[in-house]
């Protein structure tokens, strides 16, 4: 596995994950990461963390993953999960929906749409500024 920051993405920043099955009391994202980690080397998988791919090609039966640092990697089975990245919505109007809800923008049928939707890191990020407060 080729991680660009830490394993558990998005999930493993979380302060506090409260509905995720099998934790009833809840657990950090960190917890969460960390026992991610530990399950897949058990089955052994590798992790390459901090590393970056930066691309791929095949030959033969092979992928070869490229890295940031120059090394290559060679595969016959290639899985890619790119994750999530953060970015702010840049829209007329958008301040006044920062901070109420998860906001995307896109084109549908070549009109501009703007969606607004509550999702779990929402609430994870509305539960940790309470706690906060």
């Amino acid at each position: 596995m080729i991680e660009r920051e830490a394993p558990g993405g998005q999930r493993g920043m979380s302060a506090r994950i409260e509905n995720y099955l099998g934790f009833p009391m809840g657990l950090s994202g960190g917890d969460l990461a960390r026992r991610a980690v530990v399950q897949a080397q058990r089955f052994g998988v590798e992790i390459l963390s901090p590393q970056e791919a930066v691309g791929i090609r095949t030959e033969g039966p092979y992928r070869i993953i490229k890295l940031a640092d120059g090394n290559e990697i060679s595969c016959h089975a290639l899985m890619i999960a790119t994750g999530v990245q953060w970015r702010r919505l840049e829209a007329p109007g958008i301040d006044r929906c920062r901070g109420r809800a998860s906001t995307m923008g896109g084109w549908r049928h070549g009109k501009q749409c703007l969606a607004k939707a509550k999702s779990s890191t929402w609430w994870a990020e509305r539960i940790r500024r309470a706690k906060q407060q």
